[in-house]
């Protein structure tokens, strides 16, 4: 039997043309979508969700409950299309070393080299970890108050990737405290990234996770002389908000915070009595310095029988960017790069460095004034390719 024509067809379709065009567009389809580069657009959704009321009776302008299963169908795609967004990509894409230490303290450790990761570092622990009382060596991400690179300076958060020995099993709360612990002291990075340390002398108390709230208790209120400005002491607050979102990996969680069980005002100025949260993705320049250096990270060396990559993240004027790469002080190679996505959007930049001779390299990524060409903002990274 002969195949049937749709009897929908419109008069004027030649017999066989509806299969062609439904092959031919299934075509274009398939085309179409590789060229598809996805935003990090998760985190402003779940943020937007998160903000939502129940819709009005009317359908007015009541908030908009509609947000919840977009959120929810935008997670799903993502994690069937293999990628997984985090508010700024939290979680790192290397694996330290397994551990065997059983002790954990609540002081700040230095971070354990990590020479050829391949692997994305989870929560989960590995087949390392499976003995009574062993631990396993976990990357934390922990956010800094830090100079930009401009003139003036300005000064914003940067995010590390912490190694830090955790028993196998720890819960989220002690995650979440750890990692705090870090946040609180800058001190080995001060020297060499200019970080601030607002928080120094600090101690983290409780810390509680729910669904709905994370909640901290510190030491004291702050030193305002550790915090000479308005927006420092704000970015010191919110360097203790990013980092404990990012240690639980469960998105805008509301963050509460108070001095020995009470509510208080942080380095005498700023309230408590409300939660902080960091801002959707969209509005993320207002917390974090215009580039990021990610990759390599601080501790990993690359091989030199394999190119080097540069890899991070930006909000810079039209997504322009310029780079240096020196040894010993010298220029070796130099270039121009361009984000994903210009300001005020955060997007991701990428730098082919090529195979490179063993030896200590330092990149810097630089965002040229608009003005006059002068430095806007600059992010370095030093690593040794072995």
């Amino acid at each position: 039997m002969s195949k049937r024509e749709p009897e929908f067809l419109d008069p004027g379709f030649e017999p066989g043309e509806f299969d062609r065009m439904e092959r031919e567009l299934r075509t274009t389809l398939a085309q179409e979508t590789r060229r598809i580069r996805p935003a990090d657009r998760l985190d402003a959704i779940l943020h937007e969700a998160n903000q939502a009321g129940p819709l009005t009776a009317t359908g007015g302008h009541g908030t908009r409950r509609w947000l919840a299963p977009v959120a929810a169908a935008a997670a799903v795609a993502a994690i069937i299309g293999g990628i997984w967004w985090t508010g700024q990509d939290d979680q790192p894409t290397v694996s330290p070393p397994a551990g065997t230490s059983t002790a954990v303290t609540t002081a700040p450790t230095t971070a354990t080299p990590s020479t050829s990761p391949t692997e994305t570092a989870t929560d989960q622990p590995t087949s390392a970890t499976s003995t009574a009382g062993a631990t396993r060596s976990t990357l934390l991400p922990v956010y800094y108050v830090g100079p930009i690179g401009d003139a003036k300076p300005t000064y914003k958060l940067f995010r590390e990737f912490v190694t830090r020995e955790i028993p196998a099993g720890t819960d989220v709360k002690t995650k979440v405290k750890l990692a705090l612990v870090e946040a609180t002291h800058a001190e080995r990075f001060s020297n060499t990234d200019g970080y601030l340390q607002p928080w120094s002398g600090q101690t983290i108390g409780a810390v509680d996770v729910t669904a709905d709230e994370i909640t901290i208790d510190l030491a004291t209120a702050g030193n305002p002389a550790a915090a000479a400005t308005a927006e420092v002491r704000r970015l010191a607050v919110q360097e203790l908000v990013w980092t404990a979102q990012a240690a639980i990996q469960d998105g805008n969680v509301p963050v509460r915070i108070t001095v020995q069980g009470a509510p208080a005002r942080l380095f005498g100025t700023i309230s408590t009595d409300q939660p902080f949260t960091r801002p959707p993705s969209s509005e993320s320049w207002r917390d974090l310095a215009p580039i990021w250096v990610v990759s390599p990270t601080r501790d990993e060396v690359p091989p030199r029988s394999k190119p080097v990559v540069v890899k991070g993240q930006a909000t810079v004027f039209e997504a322009t960017l310029a780079w240096q790469l020196t040894r010993g002080g010298a220029s070796v190679r130099s270039g121009s790069a361009m984000a994903s996505v210009g300001a005020p959007e955060r997007g991701d930049y990428s730098i082919d460095l090529g195979r490179l001779p063993a030896g200590e390299y330092t990149i810097s990524v630089t965002e040229p004034s608009a003005k006059d060409g002068s430095v806007a903002a600059q992010a370095t990274r030093s690593f040794t390719v072995k």
